[in-house]
């Protein structure tokens, strides 16, 4: 489906954005939505501004980078609208936009990049995870040392040498089990791959300025989870122009709200919103209460009031060449 007609959503939107395309994305981001993305716009594109209206739980960063410039490519002004979820690699999406617009049950959610845990084919884990270990292990062993030190000098009243050899003898031997555990080539692949979502959000912001400047840092290494609800609010602390939903977006996104409120695991669009297609009536020009001019060569062919005749329509006109009766 490539396109979705609906008038009064189509007109509700374009009161808020005239002059404006409006695409409706509700899927995992992946190679195939860019692909079906940039044939989409091709085929339908009408105007050089966008909103797109974005519901997904993630997916790969790397097709993220690619729909994001994607729509840079194509349009000067690129908005995204988000009634729903709009997860991890949706976010990234969100950073090559020019403005974000979030609605009540809307959330953007942390950048940190999802792979696959050792000895495991479906369960992933953050690119935070061994970092953190790390930092953790850093701290419990400052605390270790410290503690023995200090125990050292105050109850064996040793001498500050030997207090040090004590107190490290001991934080080697209680951490060095720990530090053992930890793959120093894993630890490089998680460092990789949080380098891609820092490279990829520097280069999108590069082009779109939204973000705060501590914005990208936050998003990649500040939250504990990457589950973590980025709302409204919290995202006005990372972008620089966040806003919510005017009132005519909100009828929009509850009218589309079957199809774009809920993550779907089959996938929905991209699909460009539109008004209905006129009728075949309309078409001819037959719209009750409309002045319309029928075909040249059909007989007796006059304009024709429907509805309650002006009063002062007076008789009828002879046709232009005809002679007078």
């Amino acid at each position: 489906m490539t396109i979705h007609r609906d008038s009064d959503s189509h007109a509700a939107l374009a009161l808020t954005s005239p002059d404006t395309d409006f695409i409706g994305i509700n899927r995992i981001i992946e190679r195939g939505l860019h692909a079906s993305l940039s044939e989409c716009i091709k085929a339908n594109k009408q105007h050089s501004k966008c909103v797109v209206i974005l519901t997904t739980l993630g997916g790969d960063p790397h097709a993220g980078y690619r729909i994001a410039r994607c729509l840079r490519h194509h349009y000067k002004e690129v908005c995204i609208l988000i009634p729903s979820l709009c997860k991890s690699a949706g976010t990234l999406i969100a950073i090559g936009a020019n403005e974000l617009r979030i609605g009540d049950m809307g959330e953007l959610g942390p950048l940190d990049i999802q792979v696959i845990k050792p000895a495991e084919t479906i369960e992933r884990g953050s690119g935070l995870d061994v970092t953190t270990a790390l930092q953790q292990c850093a701290t419990h062993a400052q605390r270790v040392f410290f503690s023995f030190f200090q125990g050292s000098r105050t109850n064996l009243r040793l001498s500050p040498r030997l207090a040090g050899e004590f107190a490290s003898g001991v934080t080697a031997g209680l951490l060095t089990p720990l530090y053992s555990q930890i793959d120093p080539l894993r630890l490089g692949e998680m460092q990789r791959a949080m380098a891609i979502t820092l490279e990829y959000g520097s280069r999108l912001n590069g082009h779109s300025s939204n973000l705060k400047p501590d914005g990208l840092g936050r998003l990649t290494m500040g939250y504990p989870a990457h589950e973590f609800v980025i709302d409204r609010k919290e995202a006005g602390e990372l972008f620089q122009r966040v806003s919510s939903l005017s009132d005519n977006e909100n009828l929009a996104c509850m009218k589309l709200w079957s199809i774009l409120g809920t993550p779907s695991e089959s996938g929905l669009g991209p699909f460009f919103i539109l008004p209905d297609e006129p009728s075949p009536e309309a078409t001819n020009g037959l719209h009750t209460g409309s002045l319309s001019s029928g075909n040249a060569s059909t007989k007796d062919a006059e304009p024709s009031f429907t509805g309650t005749t002006p009063a002062k329509a007076g008789r009828r006109r002879p046709r232009a060449g005809a002679k007078d009766q």
